[in-house]
């Protein structure tokens, strides 16, 4: 199993990304391992891969990961229905339109159904695309879970437990009083 990590990584995922923006998915869970950690799927109609991060609440985390054989429409099946994964072009059209469905719902701003479902109609008639390096994009939508999708079978858990333990071997290369 060949585990990437950074950058490696980023690139590989983005260079598919960009062959074909369609379709893809992004499913972030708690660790069923309680090593701390956060696994991730990110899925498109060809492959799947399994990363583990050290956290989601810092702007550049540690984050490394596999491909793993499964079929991906078998996790589709998993991933409740939304707009997929991508980036978004936001033009002045699309930030218009942003507004104005906010300022239409504004009585019920307040109620997180609604503001979700204001996004989600204005971002979800966005196509997603490959992004250009002058522009204004929105990325996402990220699918948060307690439950992560593939961890369904033995194979898969000792993929997180292999994960887990080169993250924490990173660590410790990265910080000599890690444990």
């Amino acid at each position: 199993m060949e585990i990437l990590e950074g950058n490696i990584l980023a690139k590989y995922l983005f260079g598919k990304y960009t062959a074909n923006p369609k379709n893809w998915n992004y499913w972030i869970s708690t660790s069923s391992l309680r090593d701390n950690f956060f696994d991730a799927v990110i899925s498109n109609a060809n492959e799947i891969w399994q990363l583990k991060i050290d956290s989601i609440y810092k702007p550049t985390p540690i984050v490394l990961g596999t491909k793993v054989d499964v079929d991906p429409v078998k996790i589709e099946k998993n991933i409740p229905a939304s707009i997929p994964f991508g980036y978004r072009k936001l033009d002045e059209a699309a930030v218009s339109a942003l507004f104005r469905k906010f300022a239409e719902d504004q009585d019920d701003f307040g109620k997180h159904e609604t503001f979700t479902q204001s996004l989600d109609s204005v971002l979800g008639s966005l196509e997603p695309v490959t992004p250009a390096r002058r522009g204004q994009y929105a990325y996402g939508p990220f699918i948060f879970s307690e439950r992560n999708p593939l961890h369904s079978n033995e194979y898969h858990k000792f993929v997180a437990e292999k994960l887990a333990l080169k993250m924490r071997e990173s660590f410790r290369r990265r910080y000599a009083g890690y444990g």
